[in-house]
């Protein structure tokens, strides 16, 4: 069988997975309404009683104009970003966790109980905290890369071509080259989580592991995650341009277009993370049928 058929069958078979076990989903929707919640809280901010906390921190880090509407609503995608980061570290990798524990005990036919599954993953709670920072690290490594290096690359184009190059083409270059980095990220840390999870390992030999796999298997692990994370790719534009879309049609629909991107991320995101573990349940497993 051809890996082209195997990524194929590991998707059909997460399909699947998911359909009949909608509770393997259940943690990525808890990680949605606490994001949604953020989301109500980031639109709300700017009216009393939220406002006295709000508006000082808007006003010192972004300035008067995005306290007022529709300024707070132009600057609402960049304020949900960053509360986003901050669920992702406290709250999102100890729930992907639980939901690759949720997995491995529907493959090992085990019952699935909501008590053992956060104990289990409690005791490793600074482990997936530790692990959150790094890549949130690795994040902001790989935008400040890409920024200088695409400014560099634009500003030298444009002293050679006497042309000053819209600010639209930079953003689209700079959404598309920062999506692409961070899906090759993906591959060396992507399997970090169901390692510590499924094979009981401490965070760094999990991530040594997951680095050297994503090394050894860079393009079955590419492929597997490449197409999901594609069907990112229109919301993470549409968020980029969002300063342009709310100029052509009206400022509150930067709550729908993050609205939206939370309700899209509860089913990829835990097509992503099945997907690899399947994955790497399938390659270990593979060794042992053959000593058989």
């Amino acid at each position: 069988m051809t890996k082209k058929h195997n990524i194929r069958n590991i998707w059909v078979s997460t399909l699947e997975l998911m359909m009949k076990n909608p509770v393997v989903m259940m943690p990525f929707v808890f990680i949605a309404f606490f994001e949604a919640l953020s989301l109500e809280f980031i639109c709300f901010s700017t009216r009393s009683p939220l406002s006295l906390v709000a508006n000082p921190i808007i006003r010192k880090f972004f300035g008067e104009t995005f306290i007022h509407y529709p300024g707070n609503m132009v600057l609402l995608p960049k304020l949900f970003y960053y509360k986003q980061i901050a669920i992702y570290v406290l709250l999102g990798v100890f729930l992907t966790a639980i939901s690759v524990n949720i997995f491995k005990n529907i493959k090992e036919g085990l019952p699935v109980r909501a008590n053992a599954l956060v104990k289990n993953a409690l005791r490793n709670y600074f482990s997936f905290l530790i692990y959150g920072i790094i890549t949130v690290a690795f994040i902001f490594l790989l935008q400040w890369g890409n920024t200088f290096v695409l400014g560099k690359f634009f500003r030298l184009l444009a002293r050679s071509l006497h042309y000053t190059i819209p600010q639209q083409a930079f953003s689209f270059c700079l959404t598309s080259s920062l999506f692409l980095t961070n899906i090759i990220m993906q591959v060396f840390l992507v399997l970090t989580v169901p390692i510590m999870v499924m094979e009981k390992r401490p965070l760094l030999k999990a991530l040594w592991k997951s680095i050297a796999t994503g090394f050894r298997k860079f393009f079955t692990v590419f492929g597997i995650i490449f197409l999901p994370f594609l069907a990112y790719l229109p919301m993470t534009l549409l968020k980029s341009f969002s300063p342009n879309i709310v100029d052509r049609t009206f400022p509150e629909i930067n709550i729908f277009i993050v609205a939206l991107g939370i309700v899209v991320s509860v089913f990829l995101d835990c097509f992503v993370i099945v997907s690899v573990s399947q994955w790497l349940l399938g390659d270990h497993s593979k060794p042992a049928a053959g000593k058989t």
